[in-house]
């Protein structure tokens, strides 16, 4: 059984790998609640589940419990320091993860462009506040109690809900890549598909091409006006395109609203509103 040295002496590096392991699977967890609250009390009104994962986990807030523990013991015992110093670190974490995923999804996945106070979208005062906050709340309150949690379930038990819950998160993850490869071929299928319509009318004064409902929009009104000048086929993709259920990226949009896509920022807009207009006549029924 693991045995837990005096509780100010909290370095996570002092422990097992999958002891750390576990309290990273608790700090996405306790930080997927957090968001699921937040957004549900104050935003949505109702449960929306805020993880990029299916499972309960919101891992950048994994990584961020993690480092605050990566912090010098002696900052433990403070209050404003710790308190800064957890803001600072959480804060570089949330940008560096917005960063790193942008460039491997082409997906900006959180946008805190509309705050005042913002670097770049990706991190905002707002929450940096708050991450000071929770850092506090982590060090001084939550962790010690993972601690002492962890100390009573023991090494036998660890070891078993560790190889379980990393199978389970890697299940989720394969799942998830499956996903996003499904979001990149719609929204690579869009945009092949609105080249092809600029490419052949964008020449053609009735040709809107702002965006593509305006796009779409004026195919069909030149196809109501001038009978077999625009082919049946391309008015069915257009039809299909439009009403066709896209469960991967609609997943995704729900999860985060505010989310931008570096290469296919018109297709997302596009299928933004095509879900906005589903929801809207559901709630009419």
């Amino acid at each position: 059984m693991i045995i837990f040295k005096a509780m100010n002496l909290l370095a996570v590096y002092q422990l097992p790998f999958k002891t750390v392991f576990l309290i990273f699977i608790m700090f996405s967890v306790v930080g997927w609640i957090s968001e699921v609250l937040y957004v549900g009390i104050f935003h949505e009104r109702k449960f929306v589940n805020r993880g990029f994962l299916h499972g309960p986990l919101c891992p950048v807030y994994g990584f961020g419990g993690l480092v605050i523990l990566l912090l010098p013991p002696f900052l433990y015992k403070t209050w404003i320091p710790l308190y800064f110093a957890s803001m600072i670190l959480c804060t570089a974490v949330e940008y560096f993860v917005s960063w790193l995923m942008e460039k491997l999804f082409h997906t900006r996945w959180w946008d805190y462009s509309h705050y005042k106070v913002n670097i770049n979208g990706r991190i905002c005062l707002l929450n940096s506040v708050l991450f000071g906050f929770m850092g506090l709340g982590v060090i001084r309150f939550v962790y010690p109690q993972m601690l002492k949690f962890l100390n009573w379930l023991g090494d036998f038990w660890i070891m078993i809900c560790s190889d379980s819950l990393a199978i389970f998160l890697t299940i989720d993850i394969l799942i998830t890549i499956r996903k996003l490869v499904d979001f990149s071929a719609t929204m690579e299928k869009l945009k092949v598909f609105c080249d092809s319509l600029s490419d052949y009318y964008g020449n053609e004064a009735w040709f809107r091409k702002e965006n593509l409902n305006e796009m779409f929009a004026s195919v069909k009104e030149k196809a109501a006006t001038s009978k077999n000048y625009i082919s049946k086929s391309v008015l069915e993709k257009i039809d299909r395109l439009q009403n066709a259920r896209h469960a991967a990226a609609e997943s995704f949009m729900a999860h985060f609203p505010t989310m931008k896509s570096v290469r296919y920022s018109a297709e997302l807009e596009q299928l933004k509103k095509a879900l906005k207009e589903r929801l809207k006549s559901k709630s009419k029924k």
